[in-house]
């Protein structure tokens, strides 16, 4: 398999990819960026994840932002924001290049339908795949993926991280919070004693 560079993955600051760079980089991405919810959450990517790049999608549009830190264009870009985020994979990707879709966080609750991406046009003569999948999708495959990612887990190869909020009575500002990027990874409310 030939090593294609680079690869984005716009982490958007609402879900744990912690072991996304370990992950595409064991499937052959040769360079992996992100786009996140803050400065903090770009040095965290790219100083304790080991991220090749990446950009604080507050500091303007994903598309501008894209293109100094993936010069040469995408591959393979994941999706679970939508919006202007997959308008600038769709303008980045490279010939052939492939994007999986498993949400569009940027218009759940939008008040009027979104009006793009704009560029879905591109597709035709780049030859792009995109690819819309839910986790249900492959249940089958669980028992397979629970013995290995638990190694990788075990053997220290991924990490996750966690932000916990004590107390039931705090899941509301803490479902908030996540919905306003405040975690890094999984937002978690603990329940009861340790």
């Amino acid at each position: 398999m030939t090593k294609r560079s680079p690869s984005i993955r716009p982490w958007h600051g609402r879900h744990d990819h912690a072991s996304e760079l370990s992950t595409c980089q064991r499937w052959g991405a040769a360079r992996v960026v992100g786009s996140v919810g803050s400065a903090a959450k770009v040095r965290y990517v790219c100083d304790d994840l080991g991220f090749d790049a990446a950009f604080d999608y507050h500091e303007g549009s994903p598309g501008q932002l894209l293109a100094p830190v993936a010069p040469e264009g995408i591959d393979v870009y994941y999706d679970n924001v939508g919006g202007e985020h997959l308008e600038a994979a769709l303008g980045a990707l490279r010939l052939h290049g492939r994007a999986a879709l498993c949400g569009a966080i940027s218009q759940y609750n939008a008040e009027e339908p979104a009006l793009g991406p704009r560029n879905l046009g591109l597709m035709i003569g780049k030859r792009l795949t995109l690819h819309g999948f839910l986790v249900g999708d492959h249940v089958d495959r669980r028992p397979a993926f629970l013995e290995e990612m638990g190694g990788w887990l075990t053997e220290g190869r991924i990490r996750l991280a966690e932000t916990i909020v004590d107390g039931v009575e705090n899941a509301p500002s803490a479902f908030i919070g996540l919905m306003c990027g405040e975690n890094v990874g999984k937002m978690l409310v603990r329940v009861g004693g340790d």
